[in-house]
Formats: C-alpha cells, structure tokens, sequence
C-alpha cells in the first residue's frame, strides 16, 4: 500500500501557518500559498506496522524518495527485512541424575578401597541421597555450596567423623565434576569446623600393662565361664532349665592369643582376624600387607607367641583365628569386637573406654618406652609415617620428654625465686 505524505506544520512555521496544520501537495499547488520549512511526514502501514513518521525532507521532491524507499524496503526503517534461515535445534547435554552420579561413583570405587572405606561412603551417600529427596532435587547439577553446608549441619556426629565425611563428599563431587555433569564443585569452599575437642581426639591412650594383665586373667578365669541366661529374642537353642548352658566355639585362651597377637604385632584387627600362618617365618620374623593401607610391615614374634600360633594352626588351619563363609571383612573383625567387648565388660571398670585399635597403641607405647628406640624404627613397624607416630605418640618418646625437660631448666635457671617466708609466730 503507498504511503500518504502531509506537512505538519509547526509554531514556528516562517509562512505564519497554525500550527498543527495537515497539508498536502496538492493544497500548497494552489495560487497565494505561501511556502515553509515545516516537516514532510509519511503515514500508512508497511509489514503489517501501521505508523506516522516523519522522512525528514521539506520539499515534496526528497520526500517522494525517501517514501519510495521505505515502500521498496517494505519497513519503516528502509532496510529489508531478511528472512531468518531456519533454526536448526540444538541438542542440550542430558542431565544426570542423582541416583546414577552416586552409582556410578560407588561402582567405580569399590573397586579401588577397601570394603571398610567403601562401606563409609556407601552409607553416607545414601543419607545424600535422603537428604536430596527431601529437598525436592533430582539432578546432581541442582547442588549447590549453600546446600552442601546444609547437609554437613545435618550429621550428629563428632567434629573429626565430620571431617572424614567431608572429606567423601569433596572425593564424590570431584569425581563428578571430572566427569562433565557439573561445572564446579559445590563442595570445595566448604571447611571444616573445629571444635573443643578436636585437639583431644588426637590423643592416642594405649593399655598399661596393669590392663594387659587384667585381661589375660580374665580370659583363663572369667571368660565362658558363666552361664548366661536364656532369652528368646537372643538365644536360639533350647534352654536347660531356665540358663542357656552351651559350650563356647571359641574360648578366654582364643581370645588371650588374639589379644597377644594383636599387642605384639601392633596390627589392627583386620589382619589379625585373618593372620595366616604363611606370614609367620622360621626366625619369628612376620610379613603382613595390611589390609585398610595395603602396605607391607615386618614386624617379630616371641618364641613363647609363635608355639601357641603353631599349635593354633593344629587345632584350626593356616587361618589361626578361624576360617569364615563370607569375605567382608567387616562382619569377621565385628565377631571378635563383640568377644572383646564381653571380656571387658567382665574385667572393667576402664579409665578410658577400651577399643581394639588400644593395642595398636599399646605396641607403640611399649617400643618407645624402651631404651634406644626411635621413631622412625617404631614407624616402619607400624607402617606408618615418622610425623604420625611422634603427634599421635609424642609424649612416650623419652628423647623429646627430655630435651624439653632441659629446655625449661635451662630457661628458668638464672630467674628470680620466691624465698622462704618465715611463719609467724602465735
């Protein structure tokens, strides 16, 4: 449709016109009409936009053009509109969810840790997971640092469980932002707390030997000795009149050797649960490749130790302290847990709470409180770091305790002492 042209003419109009007067060329080709600068303007409606615009001319002639432009254009502003080549969809990256992040990352480690640390994250990934649900999230992308503070708030436990449990989320979102599925890790800026009590858990306490000798008299004297009453919920064989009078599998005497091998090697209870006479040498010399660590310690037996190993090995097998139908190492170390756990109960009450992981400590304690010994000896031993064995174990190296000694003497040698003040008399 052609555009209509019109002047509109101004206050200021030099020919006197009123102002907001429309005129045409038509009326301006009239005789006595006086001509103006006033703007030329274009109406009509191009691409469906109907619009009053001014051209910008004041003569007819450079109106007409800029109109015939406009109309050639087919839009207001004289360029062509181009038509947009069609859209090509773009495929979006498919999301993943949280339930596959967290399989396919527990898949892939349980083939790298052992079942202890794998259990660990297991179970925290699946509270994760709760805590995910509750939130309203399905996908791993939807977590952010805000959320992950949240989630470390929700865990009742002590300040260092905290930290290990950061310490697996941090390793999980890790994995996942390697992989793609996220852009950042929402758990990296996240710190852990410390609390009171954070210094004290530091504090190794191993068994004095009053509390090695404790146990060793309760196993011949106490242990399996007692009837024990049966209960329904508990036992699940009948009963003999009212007590449950069964023979014991294992005896005090097993469970005083697995105390023994446990205090005399230093290892902890995983490979002391499954200690195989093939790691015992002809010298007494011990080989053993941990099983949480997978490092290689040498360590010695006593020879009165080794004879009762052998004659264990007579009664049970290579595999001394009993051979088990399943492989998780955690439910074998939890069965001599609980036989450790009654024997304590039998021989308390305890200053500190006893653990199995107390005679790893013990072993340490006895070494350094030995003339001559060092902490590197005590470290390749245990099969742990010089660093770890002198913070854990600090205060039984006898060298540090005095050098320190001598440290103050010397300090306060020379400094001003108090004098005896006379009593006065009544």
């Amino acid at each position: 449709m052609a555009l209509s042209l019109y002047r509109r003419h101004r206050r200021e109009c030099k020919a006197g016109h009123k102002e907001e007067l429309h005129t045409s060329e038509f009326d301006e080709r009239k005789k006595g009409w006086k001509r103006c600068e006033c703007p030329i303007f274009a109406s009509g409606t191009l691409s469906g936009k109907q619009r009053r615009q001014r051209t910008g001319a004041w003569e007819w002639d450079a109106a007409r053009a800029i109109a015939a432009e406009w109309e050639g254009a087919g839009s207001w502003d004289g360029i062509k509109p181009e038509i947009p080549p069609p859209s090509i969809p773009v495929s979006q990256p498919e999301r993943t969810t949280i339930e596959r992040a967290v399989q396919i990352y527990l898949d892939e480690r349980s083939e790298a840790v052992t079942t202890g640390t794998y259990r660990k994250a297991r179970y925290l990934l699946n509270d994760f997971k709760r805590f995910s649900d509750a939130k309203g999230y399905v996908f791993i992308d939807q977590w952010l640092t805000m959320d992950v503070r949240e989630f470390r708030s929700s865990w009742e436990v002590a300040h260092n469980s905290a930290a290990k449990y950061m310490e697996i989320v941090k390793a999980f979102f890790e994995f996942v932002t390697a992989n793609g599925w996220i852009t950042a890790n929402p758990a990296k800026p996240v710190k852990n707390t410390k609390g009171k009590s954070t210094e004290n858990a530091k504090e190794r306490i191993p068994f004095s030997d009053d509390e090695i000798r404790r146990m060793f008299e309760a196993c011949e004297t106490q242990y399996g000795q007692r009837p024990i009453k049966w209960a329904r919920d508990v036992h699940h064989r009948p009963a003999l009149g009212d007590m449950a009078r069964y023979q014991y599998k294992w005896t005090g005497q097993d469970l005083a050797d697995f105390i023994a091998v446990s205090i005399y090697t230093g290892l902890r209870i995983s490979d002391v649960a499954t200690f195989h006479i093939d790691r015992l040498q002809k010298g007494g010399e011990c080989h053993v490749r941990t099983t949480k660590t997978g490092r290689k310690v040498s360590t010695w037996i006593p020879e009165w130790l080794q004879n009762r190993i052998h004659a264990r090995v007579e009664a049970h097998g290579p595999l001394i302290f009993g051979t088990h139908d399943t492989k998780d190492i955690n439910v074998i170390t939890d069965l001599w847990r609980r036989k450790l756990n009654r024997l304590w109960a039998l021989c308390g009450p305890w200053k500190e709470k006893p653990t199995p992981h107390r005679f790893r400590h013990t072993f340490a304690r006895i070494l350094l409180q030995k003339p001559g010994v060092t902490v590197r000896d005590v470290a390749e031993l245990r099969g742990d770091t010089e660093e770890i064995v002198l913070r854990h174990y600090g205060a039984w190296v006898p060298e540090r305790q005095a050098r320190l000694t001598k440290i103050l003497k010397d300090a306060f040698e020379d400094k001003p002492r108090l004098v005896e003040i006379p009593k006065r008399s009544s």
